[in-house]
């Protein structure tokens, strides 16, 4: 990259794009030229670095237009302050395509902006992920048929049979959960590759909606709070407006308080969850049984459950939906000695609240 990084960039930027093992292109916001390139994009794209420079987005993406419609979100989102990351079919020197994910960045060096693109072949993870998509539509849409009729039998036979009520009352439990694990796949295949539909988001609205979903209720105040038979939701002041996809934000809260009521222990009816406003972003806290630090690395992979009645895809869509909009989602302890989630890199809605 040395022949092609001009006097504009720094030195000391250069040397971390030169010494990065994935492909990296520089681009200066102001003139939108791409001033800089490592030698690992010629291994990406077949292109040398210099020749990024005059290349249009024709000469390495499939869909040259889809292509630049997502790096314009990705480049918004970078220059909010959040990292920018977007997929798209990319178009070798050769002719042969492969998926790329880009993950876009803002860096200023001086008085000059950049947008720095690191990009990664995941043509082999994409896809693995299409062969689970189609799985889990299959299996998604074969279970419900059955489910259908297991619950109507249930149905008929509180009607007609005299007695053993509480093993049916068992049954609905279990079509219960089945119908759980229905819904997190299904969300999670549907929402995997959906780009978010932003849009100013009240998060006081979606919090304490979110909370009435999972079976609370309660009235707006300084402090919202809403108590039920799942415990207390505690609102601590305006948590903002965020540019957001409002349903899965909304997924996202509604996911988190079933954690908590869910590891709340035995007494499940005191649990309190604080949602709180912090620097970037907003924090979940409760007073349960929380994560022990022996978990957190993996507490939010497909599949990790530690409570009775869990699905194990709740926390992975939680982390899902941060991915998707560019912020940090990590686990902590809350002050009452249960589970803290802290979520940041949420950007400021325009429209205000």
């Amino acid at each position: 990259m040395r022949d092609f990084a001009d006097e504009r960039v720094d030195g000391a930027l250069a040397q971390v794009v030169d010494g990065m093992g994935d492909a990296v292109v520089v681009r200066e916001v102001a003139s939108g030229e791409v001033v800089a390139a490592n030698g690992a994009v010629e291994d990406v794209f077949g292109h040398a670095p210099a020749d990024f420079r005059e290349l249009d987005a024709e000469a390495y993406a499939a869909d040259p237009e889809r292509a630049g419609d997502a790096r314009a979100a990705a480049d918004r989102t970078a220059r909010q302050g959040g990292v920018g990351r977007f997929r798209w079919e990319a178009e070798r020197r050769d002719g042969t395509t492969f998926w790329a994910e880009s993950s876009v960045s803002s860096t200023t060096v001086g008085d000059r902006e950049y947008l720095v693109d690191v990009v990664r072949d995941v043509t082999e993870r994409a896809e693995r992920e299409r062969d689970l998509e189609r799985f889990a539509e299959i299996l998604t849409h074969d279970l419900t048929s059955p489910l259908n009729a297991a619950r109507a039998q249930v149905k008929i036979l509180r009607g007609e049979v005299a007695g053993g009520e509480e093993f049916l009352d068992r049954l609905d439990r279990v079509h219960d959960r089945m119908e759980s694990i229905i819904g997190d796949v299904r969300t999670l295949v549907g929402d995997r590759h959906r780009e978010p539909d932003l849009g100013p988001v009240d998060l006081n609205r979606v919090v304490v909606g979110a909370w009435e979903a999972v079976g609370g209720g309660g009235e707006e105040g300084e402090a919202t709070r809403a108590d039920d038979a799942g415990g207390s939701l505690i609102v601590d002041g305006d948590l903002g407006t965020v540019e957001a996809d409002d349903g899965r934000v909304c997924r996202l809260f509604e996911n988190l308080f079933e954690n908590a009521i869910r590891h709340a222990g035995d007494d499940t009816d005191c649990v309190t969850v604080t949602v709180s406003s912090i620097p970037g972003g907003v924090a979940v806290d409760d007073d349960g049984s929380g994560v022990p630090e022996a978990d957190r690395e993996q507490v939010f992979e497909y599949g990790y459950t530690t409570g009775d009645g869990g699905t194990g895809f709740g926390l992975n869509i939680v982390a899902a939906t941060a991915e998707a909009h560019g912020w940090d989602v990590a686990v902590g302890d809350s002050e009452a000695g249960g589970a803290r989630f802290e979520i940041t890199g949420m950007r400021e809605s325009d429209e205000g609240s």
